[in-house]
C-alpha cells in the first residue's frame, strides 16, 4: 500500500519534514553530549553559607575529623514557627562533587526526611569574583574579667623581683680591691731558682729548655736582635766576646753530653745573671 495514495500529496511532505525535523534534533541531543553539572561551584577552604528551613527534628552535624572532604558547622539556629532557620557553614577541602544534606543528620544520626538536595563542586581555583577579605557574619565577644589587668601588673611585678633576686641575692660582698694577676718572676729571680738544680745536677728537662729559651731571649734584648729568626739569632750570639764562650758551654751541657761540659761551671757562669740580669760573665776565667 503506498502512503500518497491515502494522504493528500502536501500531508506526505508535512510528514516527512517533521520526520527529517526530529532525526535532526535528536541527532543534536544525542551529539551535544552531558548536560552541565548543576552544582555550585566553590573554592577550596574558603567557608560558604547555606541557609536550611527545615521543620523536622533538630539537625546536627558530624564532629570534626581530619581529612575529610567537607567541614560543616551550625553557626546559627533561628526558630520560625513549626520549623528552624539553619544558618549552615560548609568549608571544602578536596576537588568533587558533594552534596550538603550528606553531611546533616538528625540527633540520632539518621538521615534526614524531606531534606533538598543541595549540590556544590570543590574548585581548586580562586573566583575572580571572589573577595579576597572574607568576613564573619558572627560577633565574636571576648569577656576579660574584673581583675585582668590587676593580675597582670601583679605578674610583672613578681617578675622583677625574681629577677633582682637573681641578680644580687647571695653575690659577696668585695673588702677591697680585687688581686691582680702575680707578676711574672724576673730573669734574675729565675736564674736565682735555677742554680740550685744546676749545680746538684738534678734539674729536668723542661726546665732544661726553658732556662735556655729565657737565656736567648735575653740576649736577643740585650744585644738588639729583634726580628732575626732562631739560627741568625745563635750565630749573633756566638760572635760577641761576652756572650759567645757562654753561648756554646750552655749548648754543649745542654745538647753535646760527651763534651764534658759539667753543671759546675755552667752554674758559675750563670751566677753574675743571677745577681743583676746584664753583666755576662766570661767563660774564660771561669775555666
Amino acid at each position: 500500500m503506498n502512503l500518497s495514495s491515502l494522504l493528500p500529496r502536501k500531508w506526505v511532505h508535512a510528514v516527512v519534514l517533521v520526520g527529517v525535523v526530529a532525526a535532526l534534533w535528536g541527532a543534536a541531543w544525542i551529539l551535544r553530549g552531558p548536560s552541565p553539572s548543576r552544582a555550585l561551584n566553590v573554592p577550596l577552604g574558603v567557608e560558604q553559607a547555606a541557609i536550611v528551613t527545615y521543620s523536622g527534628s533538630p539537625i546536627r552535624v558530624p564532629a570534626y575529623k581530619w581529612g575529610v572532604a567537607v567541614s560543616v558547622r551550625i553557626a546559627k539556629v533561628t526558630p520560625s514557627g513549626d520549623a528552624s532557620i539553619y544558618d549552615v557553614r560548609y568549608i571544602v577541602n578536596r576537588a568533587g562533587t558533594f552534596d550538603l544534606k550528606d553531611y546533616l543528620s538528625g540527633e540520632d544520626g539518621a538521615p534526614l526526611a524531606g531534606l533538598p538536595s543541595f549540590q556544590f563542586q570543590g574548585d581548586p581555583k580562586l573566583s575572580k569574583q571572589l573577595e579576597a577579605r572574607i568576613q564573619e557574619t558572627e560577633e565574636i565577644v571576648v569577656d576579660v574579667g574584673v581583675h585582668y589587668y590587676a593580675t597582670l601588673a601583679a605578674l610583672a611585678v613578681g617578675w622583677v623581683v625574681w629577677l633582682l633576686l637573681l641578680i644580687f641575692a647571695g653575690r659577696k660582698r668585695q673588702s677591697g680591691p680585687a688581686a691582680g694577676p702575680e707578676p711574672e718572676e724576673t730573669f734574675a729571680q729565675f736564674i736565682q731558682s735555677c742554680l740550685p738544680d744546676i749545680e746538684a745536677g738534678t734539674i729536668d728537662a723542661a726546665r732544661m729548655a726553658k732556662l735556655e729559651m729565657r737565656i736567648l731571649k735575653h740576649w736577643r734584648g740585650q744585644l738588639a736582635l729583634d726580628g732575626l729568626p732562631m739560627t741568625g739569632l745563635c750565630l749573633e750570639i756566638g760572635r760577641d766576646p761576652a756572650t759567645g764562650p757562654v753561648l756554646r758551654h750552655l749548648q754543649d751541657w745542654l745538647h753535646n753530653p760527651r763534651s764534658g761540659a759539667g753543671p759546675r761551671t755552667v752554674a758559675d757562669a750563670l751566677k753574675s745573671y743571677a745577681n743583676d740580669g746584664q753583666n755576662p760573665q766570661d767563660i774564660a776565667s771561669v775555666t
